[in-house]
């Protein structure tokens, strides 16, 4: 075998800097094939950084990380960002919780770098090589399980090379002891270079056929010969030491200068505050290009259409939005036509012309603005909380190792989820608004009857017939109560989609960008609903520019 071909991983000139720090400084080093290699580094140097970097998918210019050099992958040595090159077991495994183990797999097999060959084996068939049920929601599994499941969905896409990222960090003794055999029986049977990203090098370094250690004291990787292993926990005591000894050196620094303390939060609030602007107005340039409806596989971007129609329009979002409706047609009739001045002398006068004006409201103004207020608020929060988890959860790196750029299959099913499920919510609360118009009017005024209710209640409303004087169809059906097409329908539909597109692309825009904790997903949640229903107020206020 030539040497190029042993090579799994080569790295030549590589510079790392994170926050105007080097973490690496021009690094060049191979990893041989076919072997398990481990990466040893303490707490807090860098090595979920390169990791990301190593995988192909961290930006050479992605604040505040900057790098520069070749990364290159496999026999041909070909660009580790190049799709299915790299795979990586990710430490929070990154499963997509809304399918099932099955379908994990087979998301992977179905995304493989090279289609033209078929698959080693099939879903089925990796999960019980692995030992992981089919059927059970992910949510339900074990730790232990979500790991080989992980591995199955990483094996699966028939990657050169896979990376295992801190794969026993939080595990007793006895765990992670599994998992290192489970790792090595991996590379064993399956015949994949691993490198294994870890500070637990106790754990590990028994499975190891090479060792490198991440030296942040020197700013680089140093291969460690086999007989200077048993030295390899005193290195480490000397690079955190050289680490806490910086740290302590910047706190320092720091204390001493209050007003360079002041200086550097102001800067860096401005610069926070111009960064998220112009990333709003770059993503708002981008929305047609992103959104734009190639996908790679339809069968999957149908898949999460699905998800996220579930997600916005579902069960309980039909529900909350018919309680709306609810609300707003009793107050609507029963205030509106109760609290009259001088009732006893104007009601039988403008009755007719109240219930017109009521149906009118409801049917243009009033239950649009509503549903779409709590749609952007509550379908909104939803898809929020949903990308967001996604994102903190590592399923979003998890998509970019396949290749898949994240709009794909995550802006473009939100956007079509919204534009199908925004109508027909707010369809379902104007329903529930004259029905219950309907029966409050009854219920007030027996005496009158039903019969004018409906003749009036959708006069200002209903479309003229046609040549041959009949109704236009949806117009109303009293048979039914449905009233589908009324007079401004187009104008209602579309505050409907431009209220159901704002939404969309505000939650995916909050929710897509870096999550380092669980608060900042909460905060994406709140961002969310606050510009979302926000943007739906002026798109209410600018098409009534037009529409009256």
């Amino acid at each position: 075998m030539s040497e190029s071909a042993a090579k799994a991983l080569a790295i030549s000139h590589l510079d790392v800097r994170v926050a105007g720090n080097d973490l690496l400084s021009d690094v060049s080093l191979s990893i041989p094939g076919g072997k398990i290699t481990v990466l040893v580094g303490g707490s807090g140097a860098g090595k979920s950084v390169l990791l990301r970097l190593l995988a192909g998918i961290l930006p050479p210019e992605q604040l505040p990380v900057y790098w520069k050099g070749d990364v290159s992958v496999g026999e041909a040595m070909s660009d580790s960002r190049s799709p299915g090159r790299t795979g990586i077991v990710f430490q929070q495994f990154a499963l997509f919780d809304e399918l099932t183990p099955t379908a994990n797999v087979q998301f992977a097999i179905d995304h493989r770098a090279d289609r033209t060959q078929p698959p080693r084996y099939s879903a089925p068939e990796w999960l019980e090589l692995l030992g992981v049920p089919a059927w059970p929601p992910v949510a339900a599994l074990s730790g232990g399980q979500k790991q080989r499941l992980a591995i199955a969905r990483t094996l699966a896409a028939d990657p050169e090379l896979i990376l295992y990222d801190e794969p026993t960090s939080g595990l007793d003794a006895v765990t992670g002891q599994r998992v290192a055999e489970l790792i090595q029986e991996t590379q064993r049977r399956f015949e994949r270079t691993s490198l294994v990203v870890t500070h637990d090098y106790s754990t590990l370094l028994p499975i190891a056929d090479e060792v490198l250690l991440l030296d942040s004291q020197n700013a680089t990787i140093v291969p460690v010969p086999r007989e200077q292993w048993p030295e390899i926990a005193e290195r480490m005591r000397a690079n955190s030491a050289n680490v806490s000894a910086k740290t302590h050196h910047g706190v320092t620094e720091t204390k001493r200068s209050l007003g360079s303390r002041a200086r550097a939060a102001c800067v860096d609030a401005m610069s926070r505050f111009f960064g998220a602007t112009g990333a709003a107005v770059l993503a708002m340039g981008r929305l047609p290009i992103d959104a734009f409806p190639i996908v790679p596989r339809a069968r999957w971007a149908g898949r999460f259409l699905l998800h996220y129609l579930g997600l916005i329009g579902g069960p309980t979002a039909c529900v909350y939005l018919v309680i709306a409706g609810i609300i707003a047609g009793f107050t609507t009739t029963y205030f509106t036509l109760r609290f009259l001045p001088f009732r006893l002398y104007t009601q039988p006068l403008l009755i007719d012309e109240l219930l017109a004006a009521i149906g009118f409201a409801l049917y243009r103004i009033l239950v649009p603005i509503l549903a779409t207020v709590l749609i952007a608020a509550r379908c909104g929060a939803a898809v929020a909380a949903d990308v967001g988890v996604k994102q903190y959860g590592g399923q979003i790196d998890a998509l970019k190792t396949f290749g898949i750029r994240a709009p794909a299959y995550l802006l473009v099913p939100i956007l079509g989820a919204f534009l199908i499920a925004t109508p027909i919510l707010e369809w379902l609360a104007f329903t529930a608004s004259h029905w219950v118009s309907r029966l409050t009017f009854v219920l007030c005024y027996p005496e009158i009857g039903i019969h004018f209710w409906r003749q009036h209640f959708f006069r200002a409303v209903t479309l003229p017939p046609d040549s041959l004087g009949q109704s236009v169809w949806g117009s109303n059906l009293p048979v039914l109560g449905v009233f589908l097409l009324g007079k401004g329908w187009g104008w209602v539909l579309l505050k409907n989609l431009l209220c159901g597109v704002g939404t969309a692309a505000i939650a995916y825009h909050s929710a897509i960008t870096a999550k380092q904790s669980a608060s900042d997903v909460s905060h994406s949640i709140t961002s969310t609903v606050l510009w979302g229903t926000l943007s739906v107020l002026i798109v209410h206020f600018v098409i009534a520019l037009f529409e009256f």
